[in-house]
């Protein structure tokens, strides 16, 4: 047997060790709520086994209960806390509007009353405002009032499924947990949208359940002639599964319904009709999953705003970037007096249907595909423009915006879905010499912590020579 010495400098194996336990999981205390935070929860200090202050996060109270908690999970610089008991409540909560409620991650704030919710919300813009540089005075000048859209008017959601020994789920994940919660009812979203969730729900019920066990998610979105649909899954579906999705897009009126794995493309699997969107009176194309603001009375909001923008500023040459198919595209080229508009936009599947619906309407509107994180419009994109809007994703605009603020033009309009990178980027463009004159809060996602934010900047012709 041949003998194999072994390398006394080379180290051998490391054991693993299981992870060490969170010491201060399932700790329990008695605590006063101080304010409710960032993403709709509670906000408290509660003091340690070891004399430390920590920072406690709790679902569905209001400031100044008092309660009893126990912490369930690290969360940033505090522990996510769940209610063990509500000892005394500090005023009346406004009744749940969903019986979902305390179990679904969607609405975390159904249970303040209308007036307390909209001033919070309100607050939230204020804040994202001075984080911008301005002092709060100027701040609560700024920020106007709210425009929140009403119950069951969500056009868009993202089903998460889970097909198991416990049966057929189709809903959203729970409060910091990956167990998906059945929505049976849900008193955000669109009436059409419940629909589908529950025939669908019905549907994978009467599927084979190794197929069926293969679908993540299902998306689905309310455009102006039905629904588009797009499953998520593991693996390809089945002939069987296609004749089955084919009857049931059939039986529900579906636009199109189509099939998705992993990064691939999605595969059309039953293609009814091309949804379609209408803006200014024309009709765009909707890509499969394609984006629009969550509630269309969220967008008349936003395309009001920009139209009331536009009355006093002097625009001939537009540029409108993260442009997606549209939203505003139309309102900046048609609303009023007719502009030039370039439309930029690095989704390709968005630009070619922004290009169609142009082409068909004969608008004053250039579309250009742009990667605009990774290629902003510089010095020789941005001359001879007189507005810019932006409407980027969660992650800002920010490379864009340090072009702006060195040659942007005299005027930009702002549109946000998140108010951190709005502070950031509006900070930005204020150091490159533009004044914030107006903000307006938009809250597609009721009772919940988002907010979407329109702004609109000046820099006065004499800040640029």
């Amino acid at each position: 047997m041949k003998h194999h010495h072994r390398n006394p400098r080379a180290r051998g194996g490391r054991r693993k060790s299981a992870p060490r336990r969170d010491p201060l999981i399932g700790f329990e205390a008695t605590t006063t709520i101080r304010e409710i935070g960032a993403r709709g929860d509670g906000i408290a200090s509660i003091t340690g086994p070891d004399g430390s202050s920590i920072i406690a996060y709790v679902d569905c109270v209001l400031p100044g209960d008092e309660v009893r908690v126990a912490l369930r999970q690290k969360r940033g610089d505090g522990y996510g806390a769940e209610l063990v008991e509500l000892i005394a409540r500090s005023a009346p909560a406004s009744a749940p509007r969903c019986s979902h409620y305390e179990s679904c991650g969607g609405c975390a704030l159904q249970h303040l009353d209308d007036d307390s919710y909209r001033d919070w919300k309100r607050q939230k813009a204020i804040i994202a405002v001075q984080r911008a540089g301005i002092d709060p005075d100027e701040a609560e000048e700024l920020v106007g009032a709210v425009e929140i859209s009403p119950p069951a008017s969500r056009r868009r959601a993202g089903f998460a499924v889970h097909v198991g020994a416990t049966g057929v789920h189709v809903g959203f994940h729970g409060r910091f947990s990956h167990t998906v919660v059945n929505i049976t009812n849900c008193a955000v979203l669109h009436p059409d949208l419940m629909a589908f969730r529950d025939a669908f729900e019905t549907f994978l019920g009467e599927c084979d359940p190794d197929a069926a066990k293969t679908i993540k998610e299902v998306f689905a979105t309310r455009a102006d002639n039905g629904l588009d649909v797009v499953i998520h899954a593991g693996v390809e579906p089945g002939l069987d599964m296609r004749q089955d999705l084919a009857e049931f897009a059939e039986n529900l009126d579906l636009a199109r319904l189509s099939w998705k794995v992993g990064d691939a493309n999605d595969e059309p699997v039953a293609a009814r009709r091309t949804p379609t969107v209408a803006f200014e009176g024309i009709d765009v194309p909707v890509p499969p999953g394609g984006f629009l603001q969550a509630t269309q009375s969220g967008e008349a909001s936003l395309v009001n705003a920009i139209k009331t923008a536009l009355q006093r500023i002097p625009a001939r040459h537009v540029a409108d970037l993260f442009c997606g198919i549209g939203s505003f595209t139309f309102a900046l080229a048609l609303g009023g007096d007719r502009r030039n508009v370039v439309a930029v936009e690095s989704d390709p599947r968005a630009v070619r249907s922004l290009q169609y619906a142009v082409g068909q309407s004969s608008s004053p509107i250039k579309v250009v595909e742009r990667d605009l994180f990774r290629r902003p419009l510089d010095k020789p994109d941005l001359s001879g423009l007189d507005l810019v809007l932006f409407d980027p994703p969660r992650a800002g605009a920010l490379a864009q915006c340090e072009y702006l603020a060195v040659d942007g033009p005299e005027w930009l309009i702002a549109v946000s879905c998140n108010p951190a990178t709005f502070s950031r980027d509006i900070r930005v463009l204020r150091n490159g010499g533009y004044e914030l004159k107006q903000v307006v809060p938009v809250d597609q996602f009721l009772w919940s912590s988002h907010l979407e934010l329109f702004a609109v900047l000046h820099r006065p012709k004499s800040a640029l020579s």
